[in-house]
């Protein structure tokens, strides 16, 4: 099961019982996203494809207790990876009960087109509304492999998106959801709003009570944090380790070179001492020479300095 999967499941069952004014704030998210009208023997059907039984079922049930309309779900086909894809029809009346169709002349039902009052004012209601979007035609991808701490060996990114093919439905929901600072894009026949900073998709979560994937979201923030501090560390070390092996090779050619034109022999006493320890000790750090002498880090690479400046002057 993918994340995004985990948190539509996740979502679904924390809506069974809502109240009537949520059922039709879901039933008008999923039909205004998802829904289009068809004419069967002279009768009008709003009909919703998912790969989701379980959501097309709350929809069923929604419409029933709320609207006293019955839904029927079948098996419609089986999409590009395999997967059941069904579909859901309800009669057509429902869409006229929730304000998203309209009779036109000669009784025909027409889809309406006013959009910017689609969505809720209460609170409840618009939480619920964004629910049912989500589920619909929402999706989300954290970089995550096979653990939730683990390599990222797909390289995927923080990426959460509502695809829509109405764009002024589309930018309805970008004014009345503002809060969650959505970006606006075209991609092919669809307009879609995404998210890609990991801390607002968290907070995107927490709003559609998908509690338990923002906690895995955080265990993979806090993972890829881990690993990037340690990665930094490590870069760190191997950084200082290649600098300590060149410093210690040219000081070891310095006393090479003093040692060649005759000028060791008259070296000062601490000059003559730290050259024997770092020809004695070729693998030692500045700190560990210093420590042996009893002498501070400055000191030792003070003497190191006069060191090569005599040999090389």
């Amino acid at each position: 099961m993918t994340f995004s999967q985990s948190v539509k499941n996740e979502i679904l069952k924390s809506l069974r019982g809502v109240k009537t004014c949520c059922a039709s704030a879901f039933l008008n998210a999923a039909l205004k996203a998802i829904g289009f009208l068809s004419i069967e023997r002279k009768k009008y059907y709003f009909s919703i494809e998912s790969d989701n039984h379980e959501f097309l079922s709350l929809c069923c049930n929604m419409a029933s207790n709320a609207f006293s309309v019955d839904g029927k779900i079948q098996s419609y086909n089986v999409n590009a990876k395999g997967a059941a894809v069904y579909s859901c029809s309800f009669d057509g009346n429902l869409g006229e009960k929730l304000g998203l169709t309209l009779r036109g002349d000669g009784g025909s039902l027409e889809l309406t087109r006013v959009t910017q009052y689609i969505i809720p004012q209460n609170e409840c209601c618009k939480r619920v509304f964004m629910q049912s979007l989500f589920v619909s035609c929402g999706s989300v991808v954290i970089p995550v492999a096979d653990t939730d701490v683990g390599e990222n060996t797909l390289r995927a990114k923080y990426h959460l998106e509502l695809r829509f093919t109405d764009e002024d439905f589309a930018k309805a929901v970008l004014d009345g959801y503002s809060q969650f600072q959505f970006k606006i894009t075209s991609r092919k026949n669809y307009f879609v709003l995404y998210l890609k900073d990991s801390e607002r998709i968290a907070d995107f979560l927490v709003y559609l009570n998908a509690m338990s994937a923002k906690l895995k979201l955080e265990n993979v923030i806090i993972g890829r944090s881990m690993r990037n501090d340690a990665n930094r560390q490590s870069n760190c070390i191997s950084a200082n380790i290649e600098k300590s092996v060149v410093a210690a090779e040219k000081q070891l050619n310095a006393i090479t070179e003093l040692k060649r034109n005759g000028v060791y022999n008259n070296l000062s006493l601490p000059l003559k001492q730290i050259a024997e320890i770092r020809e004695n000790n070729p693998e030692a750090s500045l700190d560990e020479i210093a420590a042996i002498l009893n002498i501070s880090k400055s000191g030792a690479n003070h003497r190191f300095a006069k060191l090569i400046e005599l040999a090389f002057k």
